[in-house]
Parts: structure tokens; sequence; C-alpha cells
């Protein structure tokens, strides 16, 4: 992926990691490819698009976002105890 330098400072100032997007998009489609043979394993056509639909995949994916967020604020509180305690040492 090319990217222009104003690209790449606005990406810096908003805290966007190109890199890590680039890995992500790589993983949800071998994702993609994996559930399409294991689909095709079991006779079952897969409709990507009808489970960007379905309350279920929609619910699983909140309670993952929310349990990434719990768990990023923990990680966040950590560190602010590890600042504080090493200013007063």
């Amino acid at each position: 992926m090319t990217v222009s330098r104003r690209q790449n400072a606005l990406y810096e100032q908003r805290g966007f990691d190109p890199q890590k997007w680039e890995a992500l998009v790589q993983e949800a489609n071998a994702l993609r490819k994996e559930i399409k043979v294991v689909a095709e394993e079991y006779d079952v056509e897969w409709d990507e698009k009808q489970d960007e639909v379905s309350v279920e995949v929609h619910d699983a994916m909140r309670e993952a976002r929310d349990k990434k967020r719990t768990k990023d604020d923990g990680d966040d509180e950590d560190e602010d105890r590890k600042k504080k305690k090493t200013k007063n040492d």
C-alpha cells in the first residue's frame, strides 16, 4: 500500500497503524477462506452477507469488542499505576 507523506502524517496524528490494518485485512481474508473450505466440507453454502445482518453475529462481535475494551482499559490502568509508583519512588 502506497501512502503519501500527508496521509502518513494524518495516520500518525490519529494513531492509525497502516501495517496493523493491512495485517488485520489479511487475517480477515484468511478466515473467510477457511470458513468457505469448512462450509464446502460440510456441503453448506456460506453467504457472508447473510451473516453480516444476523443478530447473533452482531451480538457476538459486540461482546468481543467489549471484552477487548475491558482488557485494554485494564492494561491502561496498570500502566498508570506503574507510572505513579515510579514518580513517587
